[in-house]
């Protein structure tokens, strides 16, 4: 008899249970122990998995925080929502638990492969009646489902008819379909060409390091990353010099470190396998990093990447999509399904759900 349970951390879990049922990916076990161990703070973490005697059948990671409903807003629906939490600074602000984590590109649902798919919906639908009952446990008003992507959404939908979906944050993937750069650049644009040669004439003033080692860089590293951070609109996570040190030592895990001389102004944090480059978090000094135009710099050195070691997809990541529209990236949708506990308060989430959707650029703005 199957039965559901939680875990307050994955490694309780056998590495193979889990990665047998998520098989070729690189936000598998070890990526979400990295996260475990890198100490997010404002974040609880744990797993639902549904056992079968020691046989996992489905299994989910699961975080629980205090969420700001104007983190995922834009424009003139976030300036509205800032002006509310000025004036009543909780009202914004609930508690919610979440299906997936906070640290991956898509919602990861571990499943066993010998399950028909009528049997990996049920177990999904056992998984999902056991989150909402855990969760009215620690007084969560609010629940969600982050991040799913095409494939989960089409196969879980009708589990999901309690929840209202919106368009979350989409993915850009590149595919490799070239075999040299200069192939890549008569993929884009004559405008786009002209601009990024422009662009790289200060190529050979930056010199490239791939390592998993960053302890030495480490402090410079994560003060790169609070000053990246900085610049964002859109900010859930803090993470931690430990999220860093975690990932970069992760079996998949690389480390681009971007030199000008002696002195570090760049770093791009990326796992690498299963015939794809992911792309989890590039930071700069921002003063050198836009003088020397880096962010183009390492996005055609990822490319280069890719073709030195025959990998067939470039993953950049949620964020800067018309830059990357321009590029040439593809956008892969990914939804957020969300459930609160208070009937009110769910009506009026349904009403201003269009707002808190993450409006994506469409159009190519080569």
């Amino acid at each position: 008899m199957a039965e559901a349970k939680r875990f307050d951390s994955i490694a309780t879990i056998k590495r193979e249970e889990w990665n047998r049922c998520f098989p070729g990916e690189l936000e598998n076990y070890d990526y979400l122990l990295a996260v475990e161990r890198s100490h997010i703070p404002g974040f609880t973490l744990c797993v639902y998995a549904l056992m079968e005697g020691g046989t996992l059948l489905a299994g989910l990671p699961v975080f629980f925080t205090d969420y700001d409903l104007a983190t995922t807003a834009e424009g003139r629906v976030r300036d509205i929502l800032m002006r509310i939490k000025r004036l009543f600074p909780r009202l914004l602000t609930l508690k919610l638990a979440c299906i997936g984590s906070f640290a991956t590109e898509t919602c990861p649902i571990a499943l066993h492969p010998d399950g028909t798919v009528e049997q990996k919906r049920q177990w999904f639908r056992k998984l999902t009646d056991f989150f909402i009952s855990d969760a009215a446990t620690h007084k969560t008003s609010l629940l969600a489902f982050k991040d799913m992507n095409a494939a989960n959404r089409k196969l879980f939908n009708e589990c999901l008819h309690e929840f209202h979906s919106v368009s979350g944050m989409p993915t850009a993937v590149s595919p490799i379909t070239f075999k040299t750069i200069d192939d890549y650049f008569t993929q884009l644009s004559s405008a786009t060409r002209k601009d990024m040669r422009r662009k790289l004439k200060k190529q050979s003033d930056i010199h490239i390091e791939y390592t998993r080692n960053i302890e030495p860089h480490i402090d410079d590293i994560y003060a790169m990353y609070l000053e990246t951070r900085g610049r964002s609109d859109l900010q859930f996570e803090e993470l931690t010099r430990d999220y860093f040190r975690e990932v970069a030592s992760h079996p998949s895990g690389l480390c681009s470190l971007y030199f000008h001389g002696s002195r570090l102004i760049g770093c791009n944090l990326m796992l690498a396998g299963y015939g794809r480059l992911l792309d989890k978090f590039f930071c700069m000094r921002t003063e050198e990093g836009q003088a020397h135009n880096l962010y183009f710099i390492s996005w055609f050195a990822n490319l280069q990447y890719c073709l030195d070691h025959g990998l067939k997809t470039y993953q950049s990541g949620q964020a800067g999509y018309e830059t990357k529209l321009r590029l040439g990236s593809l956008m892969e949708e990914n939804w957020m399904y969300f459930h609160h506990r208070n009937r009110l308060a769910n009506w009026l989430l349904k009403l201003a759900s269009p707002l808190l959707a993450f409006d994506v650029p469409t159009q190519d703005t080569k």
